[in-house]
């Protein structure tokens, strides 16, 4: 779909006052009129003006998300529940870049499969989350939103509440994990960030029980555009 900007310019019309002709000393005078302005692009005398029609054409764009490569977790089993955060600076946040031209409103949407070894899984339920910390698995707080370098977005308005819990599931159901409401949301915008205030944690809660090995899942992310 094409979105079209126009805009307009024109100049007034200048006014050429009515001159006098003194001949012989008698005056006579020289109606006044309005000069009409030309069309730009062509010569046009010194005094007259021109106009020029003008327009701006915007294309509209695409809706994108890049997110981390991967997640990854570790720990020594020691005989108590643990929570485990991904530690990884490049996990900690992922880019929203709404250019439609159209600020339709977003979600992104997370799903997991189980968490599995061989033939042990763990729980699918309070197993994975995720939220606005790297220091809390129960934390209320939201994953910073802020502008990427070079652009001038309008920030999200975020309605997610947190920490979203993600049942992982042999074939998993989409949550919610950001959004943004219509007329927001437009641009390119980091959310989280390493260094921002509110990194996005990603959680494991893995219980005493749990048995040594090297666990797998499948994390899938997802923009989709809608309120």
């Amino acid at each position: 779909m094409r979105y079209l900007i126009r805009m307009s310019m024109s100049r007034r019309t200048r006014l050429l006052a009515s001159s006098v002709l003194l001949a012989g000393g008698i005056g006579a005078s020289v109606g006044a009129g309005t000069v009409q302005a030309a069309v730009c692009g062509a010569p046009t005398p010194a005094g007259t003006a021109c106009t020029m029609p003008s327009t701006l054409t915007l294309i509209s764009g695409s809706m994108t998300l890049t997110s981390p490569s991967g997640l990854e977790w570790s720990g020594t089993v020691n005989g108590l529940d643990q929570n485990l955060v991904d530690r990884s600076p490049d996990d900690q946040s992922y880019l929203i870049n709404d250019s439609t031209g159209s600020a339709p409103g977003w979600h992104v949407v997370v799903s997991a499969t189980t968490f599995t070894t061989g033939t042990i899984s763990l729980a699918n339920t309070g197993t994975f989350s995720t939220n606005g910390s790297v220091t809390s698995m129960t934390s209320t707080l939201a994953p910073s939103a802020t502008c990427a370098g070079g652009s001038s977005c309008i920030l999200p308005a975020n309605q997610t509440t947190y920490p979203v819990a993600v049942t992982t599931a042999t074939s998993p159901t989409f949550v919610d994990t950001f959004n943004s409401d219509v007329n927001a949301g437009l641009g390119s915008i980091v959310i989280g960030g390493a260094t921002a205030a509110h990194p996005v944690g990603w959680w494991l809660n893995v219980p005493s029980s749990a048995l040594s090995g090297t666990y797998t899942s499948t994390i899938t992310l997802e923009i989709i555009a809608g309120p």
